[in-house]
């Protein structure tokens, strides 16, 4: 009876003890998944998951950017996670990526499911429109949020939790201002969609071009929506036309500042026989687009206008071939400087955390904080120059890239298909551009002599 009496006591100390690890492991997990965060046990002993938010234009007007944005995101985070584990750091990333179909109100619908997850660190959106409108909700509820690509100027403002790691549109500006001084263009025709990107490199590349000399002849925003594309190709060209008769082929030059729905104005500018005797130049929105070289139409009018594109051109490094070999094997192309971009802002966020106090790790507010103050030192950094495709660079008092340089991009045919091809450089420090020599021994401004020379 005695044995018996004490078999049954220790029964119930055991199952007591069962039970008392049990509410312990629940509150652990618990207060580990709170704040988007959970402690893990795994090969590498116990570690805090940080949850890394990427908010993409997988469909829409910017869908191949968005695609190989997210394969470099996901690169960044694999390689991140194997460089933590190496470091014995407390905590490993996890990706959560939301398709915001290249629409702010979507994006703000994803921001805020993130938000509703925990999540802290945000990679996107990619267009400005977008950006403005999460923009609030990152600063009200403190999370930082790292574009690769956004550049409207209005969006450059200091202390908020928006950083941007290229560089805003008044650099952009001054490289389309400088092509159409070197080659000799006395007016345009803008034509620029009607959101928060468009109108603000818009208007900066107006001050240039008119700074310069250059007529500005009419401005055609539009609703990206919309695409009111057969009126305003109508509208065109009637005044290229007229400003042909003025200057010559060679003086005149249409500047769109679209995104993939350019395809479609091409289509129905290709019917216009002037729209097609004149230099077309587009800006980083088109620079690069599979949405121009898969459309064959699109892709003629692009070679026959010498549909010329500037996008940024960080400094190319080690880590951007492996990103470019990743990224190719999963979209099929190779990235653009933004992909690049949105890799690093892994790499930035991964690399602040891991010099937080260790009881930030279990406090979200702290933690975003001390990254947001941290980022700035950590893209100037050595180790961030190790691990980047950008190499290390510095933010200006609005948290954007400072200075950058930017290439130029045109499409060509070659062997049966349409593809991009880098035409030249602008330096930013320099305000230069330097031409390449192409394989057929001609630069762009002598193909833009003999397809438009006056004759």
């Amino acid at each position: 009876m005695a044995r018996r009496a004490r078999r049954g006591a220790d029964s119930k100390v055991i199952a007591a003890i069962i039970v008392i690890i049990l509410i312990i492991a629940g509150a652990a997990i618990y207060l580990g998944k709170k704040g988007g965060q959970q402690t893990t046990t795994g090969g590498g002993g116990q570690y805090v998951t940080i949850k890394i938010g990427a908010l993409l234009p997988l469909t829409g007007d910017l869908q191949s950017y968005g695609q190989r944005a997210s394969a470099a995101i996901e690169y960044a985070v694999q390689e991140m996670n194997d460089y933590l584990a190496q470091h014995n750091a407390s905590f490993r990333l996890e990706l959560v990526v939301e398709n915001t179909e290249t629409k702010p109100d979507i994006a703000v619908q994803k921001m805020n499911t993130l938000v509703a997850q925990g999540v802290k660190f945000v990679v996107g959106p990619m267009t400005s429109a977008e950006v403005k409108k999460v923009k609030q909700i990152a600063d009200q509820n403190k999370v930082l949020v790292i574009s690769p690509s956004s550049t409207a100027i209005e969006l450059a403002i200091p202390g908020d939790y928006i950083y941007r790691f290229c560089p805003a549109d008044d650099v952009q500006s001054k490289v389309i201002g400088k092509l159409a001084e070197d080659l000799g263009i006395k007016a345009v025709v803008i034509v620029n969609r009607a959101d928060t990107w468009g109108q603000g490199l818009m208007n900066a590349t107006k001050n240039v071009l008119e700074s310069k000399g250059v007529e500005v002849y009419k401005v055609h925003p539009y609703d990206p929506e919309a695409k009111p594309f057969s009126q305003i190709a109508s509208d065109l060209n009637n005044e290229v036309q007229e400003l042909v008769n003025e200057y010559g082929r060679d003086k005149v030059a249409v500047v769109a500042i679209s995104f993939g729905e350019i395809a479609d104005l091409f289509q129905i500018a290709q019917n216009y026989p002037i729209l097609s005797q004149v230099l077309w130049i587009g800006s980083d929105g088109t620079a690069k687009l599979d949405e121009i070289t898969t459309n064959p139409d699109a892709a003629d009018f692009a070679v026959k206008t010498l549909f010329i594109n500037p996008i940024f051109s960080p400094a190319p490094t080690s880590v951007a071939d492996k990103v470019a070999q990743y990224v190719k094997q999963k979209t099929g192309s190779e990235p653009d400087a933004y992909a690049l971009a949105a890799h690093d802002a892994v790499v930035a966020i991964a690399l602040a955390i891991m010099q937080a106090p260790q009881d930030y790790l279990n406090n979200p507010d702290k933690l975003v904080d001390f990254v947001k103050q941290k980022i700035p030192e950590i893209v100037s950094s050595d180790e961030f120059a190790k691990l980047s495709a950008t190499g290390k660079f510095t933010l200006n008092e609005a948290g954007d890239r400072a200075t950058a340089d930017y290439d130029l991009w045109i499409v060509q045919e070659q062997n049966g298909q349409y593809q991009w091809v880098k035409v030249g450089t602008y330096y930013g420090n320099e305000q230069k551009i330097e031409w390449i020599t192409l394989p057929n021994g001609k630069t762009f401004p002598e193909l833009f002599a003999e397809r438009f020379g006056s004759a």
